[in-house]
């Protein structure tokens, strides 16, 4: 019984399922960042066209799945123009300063305890949480640029560099 119940569920394939790839496609367009709305959209478009969900990720294992939608804004973003990429870090680099700087002036010492400090801690460390992503995001497309640099055997300068946040 079990082994009938093994073989009605799709396996998920080794390599990205060209029809996943397809709509995966067509919900990016020319976007190379994905982000959970994208992912659901994936999910959505799939079961609307009838095919198993498994077929939206690929993998080895279930802990080495990657989301097909993942590799579709790899290869997006491997086909954008160096300075659209530039403008996007730019653009990440300062919704990180703004956060920051917001994160830091309504920071008051005389505050720590009292009444509504848990909510100002969550507060904080909600956007602290949200400059670490922006930062996972800017350091993937430093790692395009200077992925770039090295095929082309120059050393890429005048480049923002990584935020630490």
């Amino acid at each position: 019984m079990q082994d009938e119940a093994q073989s009605l569920t799709p396996r998920r394939p080794l390599e990205p399922h060209p029809d996943a790839m397809k709509i995966a496609r067509k919900i990016l367009g020319a976007r190379f960042e994905a982000d959970h709305k994208d992912g659901n959209a994936m999910l959505a478009a799939a079961r609307e066209q009838g095919m198993p969900v498994e077929f939206t990720f690929f993998g080895p294992t279930s802990m080495h799945a990657k989301r097909v939608i993942e590799v579709a804004a790899d290869e997006n973003l491997r086909a954008a123009p160096q300075t659209r990429i530039k403008q996007r870090i730019k653009s990440l680099q300062g919704k990180v300063g703004a956060s920051l700087a917001a994160s830091v002036s309504s920071f008051d010492p005389t505050r720590l305890g009292g009444r509504g400090a848990a909510g100002r801690q969550r507060d904080r460390a909600r956007a602290s949480e949200g400059r670490g992503l922006l930062g996972l995001r800017l350091e993937r497309l430093q790692a395009e640029l200077d992925r770039r640099a090295a095929a082309n055997g120059t050393p890429e300068s005048g480049t923002p560099g990584s935020v630490k946040c």
